[in-house]
């Protein structure tokens, strides 16, 4: 993996850039310009420091209201930090306690069915496809280095990604990839939880789901993007039937984002 791909963030995990992609016509994300994470809450001194001198000036929330308040981002000074709910209730229950996710999800394989399910919504749902819709507006502005995240940075804030690199011309595969990142950034925090859930006296099918709703699996990605499909036949298309972006709006976030790498 690419050195400049994970930003050194201590108070946070599974922040990155996602630059250095590349697209069908071989230009390449730019770095600086854009970065995924998770959580911001517990973000140190020093990481502030370093986000101020990364030129980060705005950041989205893709979190519900309930979320934010429970644990609300620390942002580096005079950073925008704007609140776009890309849902509209927490339907990855990242606020629920540990009692209530036990009684939850006792059926087999009902955290994975969970999950699936909120990526088919975090397409086809109009309240998301709003907070998207403004999410773009964002990366649209003319000078401006951005950073988004939800709770863990891999479910709305991993379809906010793949929205924008389909936007850009960027292959399945590295789609594919860059959201696979996160299992390996969010290890110890998924284990730390699954290992709190075992002395709670959780059972293995109940930890199994629990673990379904922590971590990434490639098949909630694929039911995003054939939900894209089955509703528009393409990623261009449903930017422009579902996100309301023009052509012009996609040439504007292509001549912004992508550059020619010199050999």
């Amino acid at each position: 993996m690419d050195k400049r791909r994970v930003l050194p963030v201590i108070g946070g995990y599974n922040f990155r850039d996602i630059g250095g992609y590349t697209s069908a016509d071989g230009q390449k994300i730019k770095w600086g310009k854009l970065f995924r994470t998770a959580n911001m809450a517990y973000l140190s001194q020093a990481d502030l420091l370093y986000l101020q001198e990364r030129n980060v000036d705005t950041i989205v929330d893709f979190r519900t209201p309930i979320e934010v308040e429970k644990e609300p981002d620390r942002v580096p000074k005079n950073v925008v930090d704007l609140n776009i709910p890309a849902m509209d209730l927490d339907r990855t229950d990242s606020t629920a306690d540990y009692a209530q996710l036990s009684r939850e999800y006792k059926e087999k394989n009902s955290g994975y069915l969970k999950m699936i399910n909120n990526y088919e919504h975090l397409v086809a749902d109009e309240f998301s496809n709003v907070a998207y819709r403004k999410f773009f507006d964002l990366l649209l502005r003319k000078k401006q280095t951005l950073a988004f995240h939800c709770t863990a940075g891999k479910d709305r804030t991993g379809v906010a990604s793949m929205l924008f690199m389909e936007e850009l011309g960027i292959s399945e595969n590295q789609i594919k990839h860059d959201y696979l990142i996160t299992d390996r950034l969010s290890t110890k925090i998924v284990d730390g939880k699954v290992d709190y859930m075992k002395k709670k006296g959780a059972s293995a099918e109940e930890i199994a789901n629990i673990r379904s709703l922590w971590t990434v699996n490639i098949d909630y990605l694929q039911r995003a993007i054939d939900t894209v499909k089955s509703l528009s036949g393409d990623p261009i298309t449903y930017l422009h039937d579902y996100i309301h972006l023009e052509d012009k709006d996609i040439d504007a976030l292509r001549d912004k984002y992508l550059f020619e790498e010199k050999k």
